[in-house]
């Protein structure tokens, strides 16, 4: 991480939110539904989601059906932050453009927020905050699609 030469202006949207980490208060952005669908992607073939509600929402249960498909977990969660990070005085060193994959991405932004001292429960939590949001916001923009689709379309 590295200090932003000057704040970050967080717009009053409803994609943006704040959520408290290890006592800051840190910004983060849903991204579009295009950004959504690649990280639901990466959770699915990853088998992540599966898991997850084979656990019951289980942490110890998750990290155990897991097994050998925990580094996908941690790659997952990384990417979510890294393309979700809005934070006002700090940028990421890692960008998604500079990376193959977004699994390379996150890899990279899970190493990144763990050399800055983030601890496995503050990237938990904010994961899980992240992704019922960003859940919820592909919902909704799925909803629009397929409203504004079944719309009569416009002639002339």
């Amino acid at each position: 991480m590295h200090p932003r030469t000057s704040p970050r202006v967080i717009p009053d949207r409803p994609h943006y939110l704040t959520l408290e980490v290890g006592g800051d208060a840190i910004d983060w952005r849903i991204p579009s539904i295009a950004k959504c669908s690649k990280v639901l992607q990466m959770l699915q073939k990853s088998g992540i989601m599966e898991a997850y509600q084979k656990s019951g929402e289980n942490g110890d249960t998750l990290i155990a059906t897991l097994g050998d498909r925990l580094p996908s977990l941690f790659a997952c969660q990384g990417a979510l932050l890294g393309l979700c990070w809005a934070h006002r005085g700090q940028d990421l060193e890692a960008t998604p453009g500079h990376y193959s994959t977004l699994e390379a991405f996150g890899e990279d932004v899970f190493e990144e927020l763990h050399e800055a001292g983030w601890k496995l429960d503050h990237v938990q939590s904010v994961w899980t905050d992240l992704i019922g949001k960003l859940t919820d916001s592909f919902i909704d923009q799925k909803e629009v699609t397929e409203k504004a689709s079944f719309l009569p379309q416009a002639t002339g």
